[in-house]
């Protein structure tokens, strides 16, 4: 597929929701695991969201799923669903809820993380998911200890966060979530995202350096048709994600990894030379066990090479400190 070809493909939004919710067990027993929620229930849950199932892999530690918009990843404490697109996520909240009690024994949320880039076109986006507002009234009614917050000096580059935050025990695993979003992608390497170019998504993989970028993960991706990528990762007991919307007037990638380092200067920039973005976002969660440490101090040591950052923000939750940081190419 030429260059001039992928914008006759149309507007995709990629920007994705994310929902991280944990969960923890008053239960007598020992069998809680969000894993035995049964597919069925999962192919219901993400009916009501507008998304479908199309590849599944799992590790001991982690289930993953790649969704016709975005990824979806259950562990035995943690439910994580990301969807781009016009899919409306936060009709889930409830029913994941109701299917941890029935299926997992996980009878209370430990912990709660909805967050968003602020859309290219949130007109065109579905009930609450129009604004943020709307996205916090509507969480406020089931998450009533919930606090939002608005990071990003520029309003075209915010990003929004609704995250439990109370005083309660924390997560006590060490616990780490890197997000990079990325715009205004170098267009060559988005060749590289479309059936034209490749027929899988192991020639994707291998040929674009995803397969540097966390050594020896378990991926499994799908190259959808004519363009557009979505990978998922697991290493051990951890996971990364991509997703990749090539069309330059709307081009969009998104990694996120919940993978524990000290440093993830090396990380980053293995991402950076696979995708060239103009600009990118980077977020980082960071809990008190983490071996990164504080987010703020974990991301002053990013050096991205051949950028600069003019935009920084920096939270300290009750559990977590959270870091956010605006990127553009150095001229």
């Amino acid at each position: 597929m030429k260059l001039t070809d992928m914008n006759e493909v149309g507007f995709f939004e990629g920007t994705e929701k994310l929902l991280e919710i944990w969960f923890e067990n008053d239960f007598d027993g020992n069998d809680s695991d969000l894993r035995n929620i049964p597919r069925r229930e999962l192919d219901g849950l993400l009916e009501i969201v507008n998304a479908e199932i199309v590849s599944t892999t799992r590790n001991e530690h982690i289930d993953s799923y790649v969704l016709s918009e975005s990824s979806m990843f259950i562990s035995k404490d943690r439910f994580i669903i990301k969807t781009c697109g016009i899919t409306k996520l936060l009709n889930a909240v409830q029913p994941i809820i109701k299917l941890a009690k029935h299926y997992g024994r996980m009878n209370k949320v430990h912990n709660f993380f909805y967050s968003r880039r602020i859309y290219l076109r949130p007109d065109e986006q579905v009930g609450v998911h129009k604004s943020f507002r709307d996205e916090v009234k509507y969480l406020n009614k089931i998450i009533p200890d919930g606090s939002a917050y608005v990071l990003g000096q520029q309003e075209s580059e915010q990003w929004y966060l609704f995250t439990m935050d109370n005083a309660s025990k924390g997560i006590e695993k060490d616990d780490v979530t890197l997000e990079i979003l990325m715009s205004d992608l170098d267009e060559e390497a988005m060749t590289h995202f479309s059936k034209m170019k490749y027929e899988t998504s192991e020639e994707v993989v291998m040929n674009t350096g995803i397969s540097r970028i966390i050594p020896g993960a378990l991926n499994d991706g799908i190259l959808f048709d004519p363009i557009g990528y979505s990978l998922n990762g697991l290493h051990k007991e951890s996971y990364y994600t991509i997703h990749v919307t090539p069309q330059p007037m709307c081009s969009y990638v998104s990694f996120e990894t919940n993978i524990r380092k000290k440093n993830y200067s090396q990380l980053v920039n293995r991402v950076l030379s696979v995708f060239k973005p103009g600009s990118f976002i980077i977020t980082l969660f960071s809990n008190k066990n983490a071996p990164c440490g504080i987010a703020t101090q974990a991301l002053e040591r990013v050096c991205a090479t051949g950028y600069e950052c003019d935009d920084q923000h920096h939270k300290l939750l009750k559990n977590y400190s959270l870091s956010y940081a605006h990127f553009v190419k150095k001229v």
